[in-house]
């Protein structure tokens, strides 16, 4: 097993950001796990990805300083929202370090990042495939439960994504 260091992510580092989402959406569960394609991702100018570099990130990093997993924190609050919540997008662990705790631990830290905003956020979410049944039991053991919401998945509407939340202790 190999060692890593988990942090936020800067703004400055959109290559290494961008270079790990399109890996990811090449990985053969990201037809489940993502609402966009490769081609579509690929496709996008510098200024979108270092604009979404500007987004609150949490990765991990080998022991030669290469990424290997990341997971992005959306802050949600104000009017469209009944409570301060944050929303965990883009979850992706490199295929060997899948296995060992790391998803785990880098969700850990998402999550006390949420729990310490000054907002006082009250819940954690996110959405997760139908048909995701490994990420669905991933999210339980973290203590994520199902909320009854849904929606159609945007890749195939055909398709249904379900919210979980982790409420505040």
């Amino acid at each position: 097993m190999s060692s890593y260091t988990i942090r936020a992510s800067r703004p400055d580092e959109w290559r290494a950001q961008r270079a790990l989402r399109l890996e990811a959406l090449k990985d053969p569960v990201a037809a489940l796990a993502f609402v966009n394609t490769h081609d579509t991702e690929a496709a996008f100018d510098d200024d979108v990805w270092q604009l979404r570099a500007g987004t609150q990130s949490f990765i991990a990093e080998d022991e030669a300083g290469e990424r290997v997993a990341n997971v992005a924190v959306l802050v949600e609050s104000g009017e469209e929202f009944d409570i301060p919540q944050t929303h965990l997008v883009g979850v992706y662990v490199r295929p060997e370090f899948r296995g060992g705790g790391l998803a785990a631990e880098l969700l850990g830290a998402a999550i006390a990042w949420s729990w310490e905003l000054p907002e006082r956020v009250r819940r954690v979410r996110l959405w997760v495939h139908e048909d995701n049944h490994r990420a669905q039991a991933f999210y339980k053991r973290l203590g994520f439960v199902s909320t009854g919401r849904t929606m159609a998945f945007p890749l195939d509407p055909s398709q249904t994504e379900y919210e979980m939340e982790l409420e505040r202790p």
